[in-house]
């Protein structure tokens, strides 16, 4: 059988973490419900869509959907998105590096995998090098970096990336 990558291995425990704070009782709910409508209007497009097409999806347009649930963070609306989820997984990438394009797609593909078990988890993801206000304010130095924010604290992964 294949070995398991360092790099799935990361996946598989983020998940698992993801999955385990989920489950966790909801301490307190987000006053700010207009994050929670862009992400329920994304679903809506995604549903739209499936009912639509009744075709088998391929590989690629199934990467297309799961990389759209994915909220894109920006100058405007990094600090409001953070602060307004109790949970938040953010991706910090540049566009160029070659670790963060074999990321990307697990990342999204989590974030579609979360969607379908009704996480309370916000998966999303800030380009560096397009938003780097948003990337500083939330301490991104390199790329990728993962950033787990629970009640707007934010909780770095230190364990490394490999191929």
């Amino acid at each position: 059988m294949f070995s398991t990558k360092p790099t799935s291995r990361f996946i598989y425990f983020t998940l698992i973490l993801i999955l385990s704070i989920s489950l966790l009782p909801n301490i307190a709910k987000s006053n700010n419900l207009d994050d929670i409508d862009d992400v329920d209007d994304l679903i809506a497009l995604d549903n739209e869509e499936e009912d639509a097409s009744h075709k088998p999806s391929s590989e690629a347009e199934m990467l297309t959907k799961a990389q759209r649930i994915v909220l894109e963070l920006n100058n405007d609306n990094t600090n409001v998105v953070v602060s307004g989820n109790e949970f938040v997984l953010v991706l910090g990438y540049a566009p160029w590096d070659v670790r963060s394009a074999e990321l990307m797609p697990r990342f999204a593909e989590a974030a579609s995998e979360l969607r379908e078990l009704e996480s309370k988890v916000l998966m999303s993801k800030v380009d560096a090098e397009r938003y780097p206000k948003a990337a500083s304010g939330l301490g991104i130095k390199g790329y990728p970096t993962l950033l787990l924010f629970v009640n707007g604290s934010s909780q770095a992964y230190t364990g490394g990336f490999s191929a």
